[in-house]
């Protein structure tokens, strides 16, 4: 299934941004300035929050693996996975900030076999117990190559993970799946793809390259 987002605003922040903007009108009628310079601000956080922006890949190729967040490359190397394929797989670990588009794009074109939502905290995604209390949905997916796991984890900037798809069956790469205001995202990966991206490196959903499988 497609799923094309072309809101400049995700739909799913547009109640927020009603909300906010009829509180703000209505605070034009009072004397409070500085109620309506703390309701600005909070529109102008939805609309970073939950902007929108269209991104076209770099490169072309059938065999490339996209960016699935914005953020900085956290992460690069060869992990046991034993939550759900019990093998060695390539992982790439990436952190985004509130200031990244909080949008998720698919790296591949995947077939989804399950997806698993686990409520939980929102701790600071820096300590080692963020991956196993907070909330996070891990996707468990198929594409040309083998099995792919995407582990979407919030931080403590981050509420809750809004699901963009209404089926997440069979997605195509860069379709938007996903929102998370702040977090990491855990992309596994069969061993024989190229990585080209380097720790620290600043990466865009559904732009950036993150390396390629051999054919």
């Amino acid at each position: 299934m497609i799923c094309r987002k072309t809101e400049i605003i995700a739909k799913e922040g547009w109640r927020y941004l009603g909300f906010l903007s009829v509180l703000f009108v209505l605070s034009l009628f009072t004397d409070f300035v500085f109620l309506e310079l703390i309701l600005f601000l909070f529109i102008i956080v939805v609309i970073i929050v939950f902007r929108n922006p269209e991104r076209i890949p770099k490169e072309i190729d059938e065999l490339s693996c996209l960016s699935p967040i914005d953020g900085k490359i956290d992460y690069i190397g060869k992990v046991f996975e034993s939550r759900y394929f019990e093998k060695d797989m390539l992982l790439v670990s990436i952190k985004s900030s509130i200031c990244d588009v909080s949008i998720q794009r698919n790296p591949l074109d995947l077939d989804i076999k399950k997806v698993y939502y686990k409520h939980g905290l929102n701790i600071d995604i820096k300590s080692p117990k963020a991956k196993l209390l907070n909330e996070q949905i891990n996707i468990v997916a198929s594409s040309f190559k083998g099995d792919i796991l995407i582990t979407s984890i919030i931080g403590r900037c981050a509420k809750r993970i809004y699901t963009i798809c209404d089926n997440l069956s069979s997605v195509k790469k860069g379709d938007r799946y996903l929102i998370m205001t702040e977090g990491k995202v855990e992309l596994y990966l069969p061993l024989d793809c190229r990585i080209r991206v380097v720790f620290g490196e600043k990466v865009k959903a559904g732009e950036s390259i993150l390396g390629y499988f051999t054919d």
